[in-house]
């Protein structure tokens, strides 16, 4: 485990982008101005012939430049090694074909800018479509920057504002992409019309930009690798900010989704979905340094998404780091069915959540309203280490082998332990001002209390059933209302070395009480009971060996108890 971190937070610092090659600029390279070659600005004609005349006549390196204005076309086609440079407005013409999306026809017949087999190309430009603003099919090294694209935002089944198709080497800078397809309306369904669209494509950046208000995803990516997200603001989209979909033939990997501001999207920050009946598959993704708040909702209605860090399905090697999370509307992380997840430093006021088989997930140094795993939860190993909790629910039949839980602070707990698997849980602070148990205790098998502080204010600090067997309760600092730890009846229960402090007011206020014990051991302990009660007391017929015990107050009494003295 120690190795996989290890790599995870080098990934972090490290992660892997092809530089986009641009055009060498060379002393013979021109620019053309288009109102020089015949084109009118602000004409109300069709000017797409005009205009391609002189694309397709430009040298490569050369810039084709479009002056203030507006220029009305159905599609340009881009050429390699020819730059778009428009200060002026690109808009379609009435005589373009208005498509509809559909997932059997995911390009329109009239893109505003169509690249197709082109490469080393530069775009800064300002477009209207009502279709897709740019789309590159088969490009490579392509730039586009400093670009305002602009949608339709009455269509109810729009093309994407950028879309790539087995493109390599683009980036995407300083541009903002927004009003592609109709605003979502509905919590319950939405419609097409993504601001950045990417499939089967790899190594794309997407950097310093604004895409907002577009019917779906900010991003959609499918079947590619080697995606950076760096530095944008995604807000007001109908579904995720990123989405993340795979296809069958395993590309998917090396995701860096970093430094962004998600803002009032109506389904999650990230989502990271494989539905794949395979394993959980390696996608080495980082999701890091993000703000994200009130996601997750439309019209101020509850949709059935929202995580405000990530939702991670049948994936691994997960890299959740200094994200931050406010008012989202489900869990802040969301791990189902995954391999290697770690997440650490990150802040939120909601929940994680956890559910079907996990390999390893390690929670470290974070802020979490609460840490749950729904009951069908099946884990190798989870490590919960040093976070800031409200409270921890596992509720009956998890199965986890190994679960460490080490010096956490957990304001709000009542922990009910009813599971398969090794449990310790050391040096944690630990406060409780419900009416229940701190810790409940149905069924672990050789669980290990150790060093904690235990507060426990309205209840019992611990309870033991009869179905627990092996339990060290070793080391600890335990203050309660009522009976501090109450055995009812676990098999082989250790209680060594703690200071049992009891508080006074409950009805029941013994620090220890055992019910017929069963192979008890109380060694050590000090016990500061209430005056004149008993503080100590086995009930019933049973077996416990005692030693080195030390009444501050109260009395013990063990009743009909065969005990057998311990003098080491």
């Amino acid at each position: 485990m120690k190795m996989r971190i290890q790599f995870l937070l080098l990934f972090l610092v490290s992660f892997p982008f092809t530089a986009i090659c641009q055009t060498d600029s060379a002393s013979d390279n021109k620019q053309l101005n288009i109102l020089d070659f015949g084109v009118s600005a602000d004409s109300q004609n069709d000017q797409t012939e005009a205009i391609q005349q002189v694309i397709d006549q430009a040298s490569e390196g050369d810039t084709v430049f479009f002056p203030e204005g507006e220029y009305l076309i159905r599609t340009l086609l881009l050429r390699s090694g020819v730059n778009i440079l428009s200060e002026g407005l690109i808009k379609h013409h009435s005589a373009a074909i208005d498509g509809a999306y559909s997932m059997e026809k995911q390009n329109s017949p009239n893109p505003l800018i169509l690249g197709q087999e082109v490469k080393n190309v530069t775009i800064s430009l300002r477009g209207e479509s009502k279709n897709e603003g740019i789309y590159l099919l088969k490009c490579h090294q392509i730039s586009v920057y400093n670009t305002n694209l602009t949608g339709d935002s009455t269509k109810l089944r729009a093309y994407p504002g950028i879309l790539t198709f087995e493109s390599s080497g683009i980036e995407i800078v300083n541009s903002k992409i927004h009003h592609f397809g109709k605003p979502r309306s509905e919590t319950h369904s939405y419609q097409p019309g993504t601001g950045i669209r990417i499939l089967s494509s790899n190594t794309i950046s997407i950097r310093n930009s604004e895409i907002y208000q577009n019917g779906e995803n900010g991003i959609f990516i499918y079947g590619s690798r080697n995606i950076e997200v760096l530095d944008n603001v995604i807000h007001h989209n109908g579904m995720s900010a990123i989405q993340v979909a795979f296809g069958d033939k395993g590309k998917e990997k090396d995701y860096n989704f970093t430094n962004n501001i998600f803002d009032s999207n109506a389904a999650d920050a990230v989502d990271i979905n494989n539905r794949s009946p395979e394993k959980a598959m390696d996608i080495a993704c980082v999701i890091a340094y993000n703000i994200s708040c009130d996601n997750g909702f439309v019209k101020g209605e509850s949709t059935p998404d929202g995580s405000g860090i990530g939702t991670l399905i049948n994936i691994s090697n997960v890299l959740l780091y200094k994200n931050q999370a406010y008012r989202n509307n489900r869990p802040a992380i969301y791990v189902e069915s995954c391999g290697v997840i770690l997440a650490k430093d990150n802040w939120a006021d909601n929940q994680v959540e956890v559910t079907l088989d996990l390999e390893e997930l390690v929670l470290e140094k974070n802020r979490f309203s609460s840490i749950n795993l729904i009951a069908n939860t099946k884990a190798e190993k989870i490590q919960i280490k040093n976070n800031e909790l409200g409270s921890l629910s596992f509720p009956d039949g998890i199965h986890v082998k190994e679960m460490d839980i080490e010096n956490n602070r957990i304001s709000n707990a009542s922990i009910n332990l009813n599971m398969k698997g090794k449990l310790h849980l050391t040096e944690n602070k630990i406060e409780n001002k419900s009416k229940k148990p701190t810790l409940l205790i149905i069924k672990a098998d050789d669980a290990l209390i150790e060093n904690n502080e235990i507060l426990s204010e309205n209840s019992s600090a611990i309870v033991l059933r009869k179905t627990a067997r092996n339990i060290q309760i070793v080391g600890n600092h335990i203050k309660s209302f009522n009976t501090a730890i109450f055995d009812e009846n676990s098999t082989a229960l250790t209680v060594k070395d703690n200071i049992i402090t009891s508080i006074k007011g409950g009805k029941e206020n013994q620090a220890f009480r055992s019910h017929h014990p069963n192979q008890l051991t109380l060694k050590g302990n000090e016990y500061r009971g209430i005056e004149n009660t008993e503080t100590v007391l086995l009930i019933g017929k049973g077996k416990a060996s005692i030693g080195k015990e030390k009444l501050v107050s109260g009395t013990a009494n063990y009743g009909e108890v065969e005990v057998s003295e311990i003098y080491f």
